[in-house]
């Protein structure tokens, strides 16, 4: 014992013992503990059943500044449809918010979080309505829109999991929302049914510019909450939604990894295999979701994360195989028995088939594996008999049927979509399937007859065989046929599209993007471009103009469309 302390305050600091930690749970949900100190679990967590854990808890220095807001909007009824913002809410904050410095989103600091008041997160969940992501079967809205109406919109104060999908859906509606505290200073629409802003021919291109900085920053607190939470690591609904989610917010990006859609098929392949009743969900709404998860592994040249047995698990048992399917459907469309009704019929199976050749494309034709070995002649010519059967199903089911239906601009909620607007609705996502798969194969046919492709002998001269360059020229000619009346096709779509400010959700951006710089390569290859190819680019430089309104477009893209548009007198066929 030192000399200078006393015996009596030396022999109570040794009887004095420190109190174990208390519990993560207790922690959690702010109640007393009894921890014990032999390492059991405490009395609440073995009567709960929980899992007995003491992680400690980092210390942070207290703020002396308080961290900006995102964004206020000013004080309404949280049970309001929508949100209205003082013209200065939100925006003069914004200037300030480190986030929004930058529209690199790979340079993007890491705050501890944002601070979101409960009425712009009242909003943005109102803007989610309007989405296509908010009808997937794995979503559970209700669960999580009471979660947050019994907190007051208070996000923060979520359970983790819930928190982490509250932050993924705030996200992905900015993408569409008009509050202040988006899209900053300048013209706002008054709803996403305003008629004087999405209006058909209208640019609004300046909306996804201006959102651009705090879409960016509410995806990348998306992503470090996911991080944080660990939602790879446990498989359940909210974490299996929050990676559907957090994978379309990643899409944009051009990186070969898309680890959220693992995790997001992974979770989904093990909670269908626990199911003992499948019919939980919708098979035929998550064959569509299941098509439009293939269709951005084929845009990227990547390998199919769904299997056939992940097919089978989700959505049952093989359809009719192609050629028999046709069959089927003409001898129902000759019927005329339930005719409306046969798209809705035949989606489930088209879509299995759909992701079956996406599939095989990768393996056989596209794949790393595949670009190793000579072109597989066989592969394709399989491949594109397929195709034609595509077209011709197509063909059969919406022959005219979309010219009677005027087309809109606005952003529908799935309640006010009716049976003509879903139609519609079909005949994009099934033509846009097709045209993925071809566009697909036609760049992998570019890229062989390149001279480059070819192997090198030893002396550097490339080997070409000259009968199989001759076939191969042939394919590409015959492939490259199909992709330009597969152009014309899905300029047709996107003028009966019911909304095509919707068009870049219901499938990414990225294929109508490629589709428009397909048909500018087309019109530079062509020696005069023909009245119906101006009309074409006219309505892919008019959609894209429109689906700027939520992320910005490649420059340059819209002038070079309207650089072939401007010289000929505007087009009079219906739609934009």
């Amino acid at each position: 014992m030192p000399p200078d302390r006393s015996p009596i305050l030396h022999s109570q600091e040794i009887v004095k013992e420190k109190k174990p930690p208390a519990c993560d749970s207790g922690k959690a949900e702010r109640v007393l503990c009894h921890p014990t100190t032999d390492g059991t679990p405490c009395p609440r967590c073995l009567e709960e059943g929980n899992i007995y854990a003491t992680n400690p808890v980092a210390r942070v220095a207290r703020r002396r500044t308080p961290t900006p807001d995102l964004g206020t909007v000013s004080a309404v009824n949280p049970a309001a449809s929508g949100l209205s913002t003082g013209p200065n809410s939100a925006s003069e904050e914004l200037q300030a918010f480190p986030l929004c410095s930058t529209l690199n989103s790979n340079s993007l600091p890491f705050r501890q979080h944002l601070n979101l008041p409960p009425d712009l997160v009242h909003h943005l969940f109102e803007c989610f309505t309007h989405l296509p992501h908010q009808s997937h079967p794995i979503l559970r809205r209700d669960v999580i829109r009471d979660a947050l109406c019994s907190v007051s919109w208070e996000i923060h104060l979520l359970p983790p999991q819930q928190k982490v999908l509250a932050h993924c859906i705030i996200a992905i509606s900015a993408s569409i929302s008009f509050d202040h505290a988006i899209i900053g200073h300048g013209s706002q629409p008054a709803s996403l049914e305003d008629r004087s802003v999405f209006a058909l021919g209208a640019d609004l291109r300046d909306y996804g510019v201006r959102r651009a900085p705090v879409y960016r920053a509410l995806c990348a607190e998306a992503v470090r909450l996911a991080c944080e939470v660990g939602i790879l690591l446990e498989p359940s609904e909210d974490n299996a939604a929050s990676c559907y989610i957090l994978q379309c917010l990643e899409d944009e990006k051009d990186g070969r990894s898309r680890p959220w859609a693992v995790g997001y098929i992974s979770h989904v392949r093990t909670l269908f295999g626990s199911l003992a009743d499948t019919t939980k969900y919708n098979t035929s709404i998550w064959s569509g979701y299941l098509l439009m998860e293939v269709l951005e592994t084929t845009l990227r040249r990547q390998p199919a994360l769904i299997s056939h047995h992940d097919q089978l698990l989700i959505t049952g048992r093989d359809p009719l195989a192609l050629h028999n399917l046709f069959l089927s459907i003409q001898s129902m469309v000759q019927a005329r028995k339930d005719q409306p009704f046969v798209p809705f019929a035949i989606m489930q199976p088209y879509c299995f088939h759909v992701v079956r050749l996406a599939r095989e494309l990768y393996e056989t034709i596209t794949g790393d594996v595949a670009r190793r070995h000579p072109l597989d002649e066989r592969a394709i010519t399989d491949f594109i008999a397929s195709l034609n059967h595509l077209h011709a199903i197509l063909a059969l089911v919406f022959d005219h049927e979309e010219e009677i239906y005027p087309r809109d601009a606005l952003f529908y909620p799935t309640t006010q979509r009716g049976l003509q607007m879903n139609l519609r609705s079909c005949a994009y996502i099934m033509t846009l399937s097709r045209a993925a798969l071809l566009l697909g194969l036609h760049r992998e046919l570019v890229r062989r007859a390149a001279p480059q492709s070819a192997p090198a002998l030893e002396n550097g001269v490339t080997a070409v065989d000259p009968w199989a360059a001759e076939r191969l020229a042939l394919l590409q000619r015959q492939v490259h046929e199909m992709a330009n009346i597969t152009m014309t096709d899905i300029a047709r779509v996107l003028r009966f599209m019911p909304s095509p400010p919707h068009i870049p959700h219901v499938q990414r951006r990225n294929l109508i993007t490629a589709w428009a710089e397909f048909c500018l390569e087309a019109a530079d290859a062509a020696e005069t471009v023909l009245p119906e190819h101006v009309a074409t680019i006219e309505t892919f430089s008019e959609t894209l103009k429109l689906i700027g309104y939520s992320w910005p477009l490649p420059k340059g893209l819209i002038e070079r469309l309207d650089a072939y548009v401007a010289p000929h007198p505007p087009t009079s066929s219906p739609g934009i």
